[in-house]
């Protein structure tokens, strides 16, 4: 095993502090562009459907990597903290939105910083907990993230939520069972699962090339998803969990 997460993302991210650094490094800026634009449609969409406005909420951004759900939220007007590991995307988000909250923190090995009263209304852990590889700290992490939430509030956390094989050293997906029991036991219910894509950000064999013209991958997948599909285990699906008592 030579996957060391500190060091990795912070190579990955200083050589590509844009939305290949936390996305496909392999792929252009504009297929990039294009899941992410998905990932937020269906983010709002999730959002919308349980009444949750971010504005003047406390929003706990974590893996914040080079900013994209940091800037969704903080565009939607909330009180934001971003936390990663890597000190590149600290230093970067820090002088980037003064107007937020950045810091140094590994959600695997220790508890989130809380706001003064005491949690947050949102923890968004967006591409995040998958690149934990050890079963321990995911747990951990897991637990952590859970802990940081309000009471009624929400937890946005993504991954495939079935074991998938193949994948680089620095992807373990885990089952969805794993993640409900955990979340339950810890007092936050599941409240969704919404699927990305069902052709961008997956491997689309001899249909690679079509990865050339993401603007039709992401037009196709916006008709797609309303449809139902997306559902099956090699795409990921955004979790949303509310706390539902105190602890």
């Amino acid at each position: 095993m030579t996957y060391q997460p500190r060091e990795f993302w912070q190579d990955r991210l200083a050589r590509h502090f844009d939305l290949r650094g936390s996305g496909e490094t392999g792929l252009s800026m504009a297929y990039n562009r294009a899941c992410y634009r998905l990932r937020a449609d269906v983010l709002t969409r999730a959002l919308r459907e349980l009444g949750f406005d971010p504005r003047g909420r406390e929003v706990l951004d974590v893996g914040c990597g080079t900013g994209f759900f940091t800037a969704y939220y903080l565009e939607r007007g909330a009180r934001l903290t971003g936390i990663d590991i890597a000190p590149v995307s600290i230093e970067t988000l820090g002088a980037r939105h003064p107007e937020a909250r950045f810091l140094l923190c590994d959600v695997g090995e220790t508890p989130l910083p809380l706001p003064a009263r005491g949690g947050y209304a949102l923890v968004n852990a967006m591409d995040v907990l998958y690149h934990i590889t050890d079963d321990a700290r995911w747990e951990t992490a897991v637990n952590h993230l859970a802990a940081a939430v309000e009471p009624q509030g929400l937890l946005i956390l993504s991954d495939s939520f079935s074991p998938m094989e193949s994948l680089a050293e620095h992807n373990v997906m885990r089952p969805l069972a794993r993640y409900r029991s955990l979340l339950n036991a810890a007092g936050l219910q599941l409240a969704g699962l919404h699927p990305t894509h069902v052709l961008l950000n997956r491997d689309l064999g001899a249909m690679r090339f079509l990865n050339r013209v993401p603007a039709l991958l992401l037009a196709a997948d916006r008709a797609l998803l309303p449809l139902g599909l997306g559902r099956g285990p090699y795409t990921n699906k955004i979790l949303v969990a509310r706390r539902v008592k105190s602890e």
